[in-house]
């Protein structure tokens, strides 16, 4: 999702794109100021985690607007790993 909007902006954009309001995208973008592209992506990715536009009434669920887990180095900072690395290196300075 975008970096730039919120769980409640996501919500607003999926529900205001819906067939229940039906506004274009463009509609969008002058009532919100996210990008054209950010709001198709936004509501095309809501639809794949599992939101119908069709059933009545509509369900916007928490878990289908929230932010992906990022992708890359995991955290390595851990408590263990830390206390690990002062282990070693008070034995190595001291012997």
């Amino acid at each position: 999702m975008s970096p730039n909007t919120d769980i409640s902006m996501r919500a607003l954009i999926v529900t205001l794109k819906s067939p229940i309001v039906g506004l274009s995208s463009a509609d969008i973008f002058t009532q919100t100021g996210v990008s054209v592209s950010t709001i198709n992506r936004i509501y095309v990715k809501v639809i794949k985690r599992g939101f119908d536009p069709n059933i009545r009434p509509m369900i916007i669920k928490n878990e289908w607007v929230e932010d992906t887990p990022c992708s890359g180095c995991l955290r390595k900072y851990t408590p263990e790993n830390t206390e690990k690395v002062i282990a070693k290196v008070r034995k190595d300075r001291y012997g």
